[in-house]
């Protein structure tokens, strides 16, 4: 008990980062509160910490960090950013969202706590970091850590959640405790976990941490694993499986001393087991997830999209922060979509989509080809793993994961961090 509270002690903030670091630790804590706490309380600390986001942004400007190609793809993806922030404020007929939210204040409120503008603000945090090194990945560590505890902590919370609330596919919309659809008891009961699991980032660092902690990390990803598993959550599984993959294959092939045939049999090994095991459970444990692996859930979506969006101007420039497409199924409009590339070009069109995956895939090769040490090469593959996650998932966030992936393109891009070697990073960064 005494080292949790040390540990939360030493998270008094005195950095501009350390600000931004805690807008987002507060603003994913407070996924897992949603059900327990007023929505009026709710609402005002996610919009305070969305609003200190932006603001410590703004306040600590110091210019963009990323040169070459990289660099300029940043400055075209913040320019246009910049374009539709002043359509949305000052183009866009905004007064009927005045008189649907009635008045400033609560729609403030609405704006700074929603999932269509925040998420894109994330790329600009870039900005308020310096050229050089000077950023502290301690600070930053230290939050992992505590995520990583609270995670643990809300398993038994969750697995009262999936074991106590009774759902169907069948019932319209529920309330909690009520029996509801699939996706309320998705929404019900995995609201924390997705919150919070963007901690299991942390095992990509395997090289430079501590065993001990290295392990708790491992238990929660493992546990977090289980939990989609459980909730037939195809698209959360199926990158899990894949990034344990990526750090498995990525110390394998930078560990010279290893054999590479012995890595390849344990591989193959490996799948093997699970595939044993998924099918002396297929009846029972992987049940739903089965079911639910042979629908087509995006298809429908997709093909709604696709229909909307037809001129070249949609494509191109995209709809706006806030646009919406018609979506036949609901016989309404939408204003979000689930396939990260589709998000992508609804809200800024392909000139908001190639300099962000232009960005990541060069970040990508700098970081993982051009450096020395597993630190960057670490960051690279979260670059490459969230190009992947774009389709059919993946869609950006206001949240840790992504948080770390625009930390991880400057650091790939710094030529003072991909000149360090191992020895030196641990030093410096841990």
């Amino acid at each position: 008990m005494n080292g949790f509270i040390s540990l939360v002690r030493s998270l008094r903030p005195y950095k501009a980062e350390h600000w931004l670091i805690l807008c987002v630790l507060l603003y994913s804590f407070m996924g897992v509160l949603r059900y327990y706490v007023p929505s009026v309380f709710f609402n005002v600390v996610v919009t305070v910490c969305g609003f200190g986001f932006v603001f410590l942004i703004i306040k600590n400007a110091k210019g963009v960090p990323l040169c070459g190609m990289s660099g300029l793809a940043y400055k075209f993806l913040l320019l246009w950013s910049m374009c539709l922030t002043f359509h949305m404020f000052f183009i866009a007929d905004v007064r009927s969202t005045f008189a649907e939210y009635h008045g400033i204040t609560t729609w403030l409120l609405a704006f700074f706590a929603s999932p269509y503008f925040l998420p894109n603000m994330v790329p600009f945090l870039l900005l308020a970091i310096r050229g050089d090194c000077d950023f502290d990945f301690r600070y930053l560590w230290r939050v992992m850590w505590l995520m990583c505890i609270l995670y643990l902590c809300y398993y038994p919370v969750s697995f009262w959640s999936m074991t106590h609330y009774s759902w169907s596919f069948d019932v319209p919309g529920a309330l909690w405790g009520e029996k509801g659809t699939y996706g309320d008891f998705i929404s019900n009961s995995t609201k924390g976990i997705a919150s919070l699991a963007p901690a299991v980032i942390m095992i990509f660092f395997k090289k430079f941490i501590h065993s001990r902690y290295w392990m708790c990390f491992m238990v929660a990803y493992v546990g977090s694993i289980l939990i989609q598993v459980f909730l037939a959550r195809r698209g959360g599984l199926s990158m899990s499986l894949l990034y344990i993959a990526a750090v498995w294959g990525m110390y394998s092939l930078n560990d010279k001393s290893a054999s590479k045939i012995k890595l390849v049999a344990l591989a193959l090994v490996s799948i093997g087991l699970c595939f044993l095991l998924f099918n002396s459970m297929a009846d029972s444990f992987f049940s739903v997830l089965i079911e639910r692996g042979t629908e087509d859930t995006r298809g429908g979506v997709e093909q709604g999209f696709y229909s909307d969006m037809k001129s070249d101007e949609d494509w191109m420039f995209g709809r706006g922060w806030f646009g919406r497409y018609y979506e036949p199924a609901i016989m309404d409009y939408r204003s979000d979509i689930e396939t990260g590339y589709l998000a992508l070009v609804l809200r800024g069109g392909l000139f908001y989509l190639v300099p962000y995956v232009a960005i990541l895939i060069l970040s990508f090769f700098n970081g993982y080809f051009r450096s020395r040490n597993l630190f960057c090469k670490s960051f690279a593959i979260l670059c490459l793993m969230q190009v992947v996650n774009l389709y059919p998932y993946g869609w950006p966030a206001f949240n840790f994961y992504h948080f770390v992936v625009w930390v991880g393109v400057w650091v790939c891009n710094s030529k003072k961090f991909r000149r360090l070697d191992n020895i030196q990073i641990a030093e410096y960064c841990f």
